[in-house]
């Protein structure tokens, strides 16, 4: 199994979850060690038997395709993470995942998970995510834009090629929810892996739109089409904040678009924020 931006805060949270006998991971990215433990980022015990580094951009085509050959799963996780001028969007958001799908298909892979955003729908009502099993995209920015189209050629892929492709819409990912909003939006590490197995273990040559949240209280996301694919998420921010703290937090009161700041008029397209 191949992981792209596998230095990032999702992918290397990932890692030591998906490690197991068997199982080879092959790491993808622009900045890794020439050995683990030569980082303190990535002192996470993995066995080095069931490691592979290969340092390359998804820019790179002929690159990317060396790095994908022969591998039966991607997790793609690989771009920028917030908002850009379009140009750098169009290069390594677009661009990068349609390189990166057409190296998975020419190298054997037959699933293949995308890490999408809530900002794919960002200009949506909080009521219509809770009651929607898959709402129409509606992007906040050209970062959602991007999500959006990684969306779409997942299902091109898909159909055209018989791959297994979820594209996962990530909400809020964190070791710990964060306050208000983050109370309905996040996904825990242990639920973001969880949903990866469910996409790995996918062998029906369809793609799949499914919320990457956890099963937090009240019921902010119609998790329908998750739990269609296997995908069961355990865990629950309010949950996990009363135990913490000791007392249950209030329940978010949604309001306005999901998008959040990245809907908001102050938040210029094509300019990054302090706070995205």
């Amino acid at each position: 199994m191949a992981i792209t931006g596998a230095s990032g805060r999702i992918g290397r949270s990932l890692l030591p979850r998906l490690d197991r006998p068997g199982r080879v991971l092959r790491l993808i990215d622009t900045e890794l060690p020439d050995r683990l433990g030569d980082d303190d980022r990535w002192g996470i015990g993995l066995s080095p038997d069931r490691v592979e580094l290969r340092r390359v951009s998804i820019e790179d085509e002929h690159g990317i395709r060396e790095a994908l050959d022969g591998v039966d799963a991607v997790v793609h996780l690989a771009a920028f993470p917030s908002e850009r001028p379009w140009a750098d969007i169009l290069r390594v958001n677009i661009d990068g995942t349609q390189k990166v799908l057409e190296a998975a298909r020419l190298g054997g892979a037959r699933r293949v998970l995308l890490a999408s955003s809530i900002h794919a729908v960002g200009f949506a009502e909080p009521a219509d995510v809770a009651s929607t099993e898959v709402p129409v995209p509606r992007p906040d920015t050209y970062y959602g834009v991007s999500k959006a189209v990684a969306e779409a050629l997942g299902s091109v892929y898909a159909d055209r090629y018989g791959m297994s492709i979820v594209s996962a819409r990530i909400c809020a990912f964190g070791e710990e929810p964060g306050p208000r909003r983050g109370l309905a939006h996040w996904l825990s590490p242990d639920d973001a892996a969880r949903l990866v197995e469910a996409a790995l273990a996918l062998n029906d040559g369809r793609h799949h739109i499914v919320w990457g949240v956890s099963a937090n209280a009240p019921d902010a996301f119609d998790l329908t089409s998750g739990r269609a694919i296997g995908f069961d998420p355990q865990d629950d921010a309010m949950a996990f904040v009363a135990e913490r703290d000791g007392v249950r937090p209030e329940a978010p009161a949604p309001s306005g678009p999901i998008g959040g700041v990245f809907a908001a008029p102050e938040h210029p397209l094509g300019q990054t924020w302090p706070d995205s």
